[in-house]
């Protein structure tokens, strides 16, 4: 434990207890809790048999080193605590009107000065601060502040204030942390929290340490949320950082940091892989078999660092396993098949003749219809009915992976093709695909880039891995799909018309379900297993909503009823709120324009702002994501919060005013926004 002495002029003042040190000592264990033991001492009191040695020594001003001196052990030691204001004590001073005189007063000149000082660093120059000085009149003052030496202000001055008991300053607070070298996570928190209180002389540089900690907070909770033991260590193995993790892993509840990685981890000679870099090497520990890496790194070209990396293979092999299980519940099996398709419509019911009759081809299919109509579960359904369904079934979302993926993705790459590949290649999912069938959810949000080479893929029947000059044959059945009419895309030069003529050898165009109508109770009492009754008011109610979710908005609204509805009917108030009270009939929304449908389902002054805000941000060239968008509206009126932008977001994207894309792609306006904001903007 550190030792720090305090010492003040003497233990009473003009009778009364001297608080000055009482109250350096309750700062110094807010700060430093049980890391250290703090003495008082008394000026006035030392004596020949007095010796100071504590590991510091505080004074409060700086003539007191003279004085004190003698008694310390080691002068190295004594360093001058500076003091400040409480933020509650100097709010007071702000009643004072600008301009006025202010006597400060103080129990001498030195520690008067040091207030005078201290009171205009911190920001408060709108009064003329006067210092005390014993014996001079001040008759023509009005105002007088002392920090608790109340008794020495003069009698005949109006107005008194006391700014209370002066505390340490943070500069003197971080002196001492790097002195007693104290420097833990809780010192750090506690330290946050006494800065807050208090005002700073060095505001700036107080204020960077305060961003610091809060920086080195976070970056801890990101060390403790890995699964992987981390550790970093100087050259010699010392270990400076770990996680939680570690000292889990290698079953220690110990403080480790500032011991060497040999001593916590005495089961292993770690000494051999000091020197050059390791990937995924093997060590045993406890009979456990534990996967590592090891780092050589290099701070400013100078220091030296070691960052070393543990996984048990137990756990890699599970959480292989779970992503296997994932994998195939995101599409990588085929679930559904044609008898699993509810439905009473004619439309439909041809499709899926047509369908079955398709499926026991290889020809390529392309399948069109609104977000939410079942295009995944037809491409599915095509697949269980070929001569494929034995074989792989793979897709893979367009628009969900970033442009510079989504070519590797897609096609494979070998070691060293790019930054951050994997050091034995990968696969792509036409390779993954081969036999089986691959579908290409989104197609109409692939670059021009990818769509030339997609074109050659479906002609040859060969992949080219990125990075390889090898040629993969492939034989694999494409089912393509996109919410966007192909059409229009090719007309705005999104589409190139060569591929899309090759994948349209059999076009399916899904209706939405508004033109199914007849099949939203058969999908309520499948998606509901058939747990309620369906009151007249409530299904026609939802006979004649939109749907602009379609059969997967009615999906979702199914699991709400299920959840909050206690009976066995369901009638309009079993819905959403927003179902009922936002909702237009499929075809009142016929009948009226754009704006008059934007108005009556949302914000429409809100809406035309977070559109304004998302036609900058692509003009710009900037990601149109909610992060950016929440910058560019706090200043909107009234504020739009995040909630309400994620429900303006969302109906925008299904009037098709805009695209939101998956990831960090963000928003972009559409052409049918374009003019929309044009058109009716003020």
């Amino acid at each position: 434990m550190k030792t720090i002495a305090v010492l003040s002029d003497s233990k009473f003042k003009n009778g009364r207890p001297n608080n000055v040190s009482r109250i350096i000592t309750e700062n110094l264990q807010e700060v430093f809790g049980d890391n250290v033991s703090v003495s008082r001492y008394y000026i006035d009191e030392l004596d020949s048999h007095t010796s100071i040695e504590e590991d510091l020594v505080l004074i409060m001003a700086g003539s007191r080193a003279v004085k004190v001196r003698d008694f310390v052990l080691n002068k190295n030691n004594i360093i001058l605590a500076r003091r400040t204001f409480l933020k509650g004590g100097l709010e007071q001073l702000y009643q004072i009107p600008e301009g006025a005189d202010v006597l400060v007063v103080n129990d001498n000149i030195e520690t008067v000065l040091d207030c005078v000082s201290s009171i205009y660093n911190i920001g408060i120059k709108h009064v003329n601060l006067i210092p005390y000085e014993h014996g001079k009149d001040y008759h023509s003052v009005t105002y007088a502040i002392s920090p608790s030496e109340m008794d020495l202000i003069p009698n005949y001055i109006p107005t008194v204030f006391n700014v209370y008991n002066r505390v340490m300053d943070i500069s003197t607070m971080l002196l001492v942390m790097s002195r007693l070298e104290l420097d833990s996570k809780e010192i750090q928190q506690n330290l946050y929290h006494y800065y807050q209180k208090i005002f700073s002389v060095n505001e700036s540089v107080t204020e960077n340490y305060n961003n610091l900690l809060k920086r080195t907070e976070e970056l801890d909770y990101m060390l403790d949320l890995s699964h992987d033991a981390i550790v970093l260590t100087d050259p010699k193995g010392q270990i400076l950082v770990h996680n939680r993790k570690f000292t889990e892993m290698f079953g220690t509840n110990a403080v480790v940091t500032g011991q060497t990685l040999e001593s916590v981890i005495s089961e292993i000679e770690m000494k051999p892989f000091y020197k050059a870099d390791y990937h995924n090497d093997v060590i045993t520990f406890n009979k456990r078999y534990i996967n590592f890496e090891k780092r050589n790194l290099t701070h400013f070209n100078k220091e030296k660092r070691m960052y070393f990396s543990f996984q048990e293979v137990t756990y890699i092999k599970k959480l292989e396993q779970n992503l296997s299980q994932k994998l195939r519940h995101k599409g990588h099996i085929a679930r559904y098949h044609f008898e699993d398709i509810v439905t009473e419509s004619s439309k439909m019911k041809d499709i899926i003749s047509r369908s079955r009759r398709i499926a026991e081809t290889d020809l390529t299919v392309l399948i069109t219809g609104e977000s939410g109509t079942g295009k995944e579960v037809l491409a599915q359904a095509i697949h269980n009915a070929s001569n494929r369904r034995n074989q792989p079934f793979i897709a893979i979302n367009g628009s969900a992976i970033p442009d510079n993926l989504l070519e590797s993705e897609l096609f494979g790459y070998v070691s060293g093709s790019f930054t951050g590949a994997l050091k034995q290649g990968k696969k792509g999912l036409f390779e993954l695909a081969n036999n089986g069938t691959l579908f290409l959810d989104e197609i109409g949000d692939m670059p021009l880039h990818l769509q030339a080479k997609l074109l050659r893929v479906l002609q040859e029947r060969q992949v080219t891995p990125v990075g390889s000059d090898q040629i993969i044959e492939i034989d694999v059945r494409v089912i393509a799909a996109t919410h966007k009419n192909p059409l229009k895309l090719m007309e705005q030069g999104a589409f190139r018309k060569d591929l899309f003529y090759r994948l349209n050898v059999f076009p399916i165009d899904l209706p939405p379900l508004k033109d199914r109508t007849e099949d939203i109770p058969l999908l309520l009492n499948a998606f509901t297993q058939n747990r309620f009754d369906i009151s007249s008011a409530c299904l026609k109610h939802m006979m004649s909503y939109h749907w602009p979710g379609n059969i997967r908005e009615l999906h979702n609204i199914a699991n709400y009823v299920c959840t909050v509805e206690t009976g066995k009917l369901m009638t309009i108030e079993s819905l959403p709120q927003y179902l009922t009270e936002t909702s237009l009939p499929a075809e009142i929304c016929q009948d009226f324009d754009d704006k008059t449908i934007l108005e009556a389902i949302t914000d429409f002054n809100a809406s035309m702002q977070v559109l304004n805000a998302i036609s900058i941000l692509n003009r710009m060239q900037k990601t149109a994501g909610r992060k950016h968008l929440l910058e560019l509206l706090k200043k909107s009126e009234p504020p739009i919060h995040e909630s309400a932008l994620r429900k303006i977001l969302e109906i925008l994207s299904t009037q098709q005013f805009i695209l939101i894309k998956k990831g960090r792609a963000g928003s972009y306006l559409t052409e049918k926004g374009r003019q929309f904001l044009t058109e009716n903007r003020k």
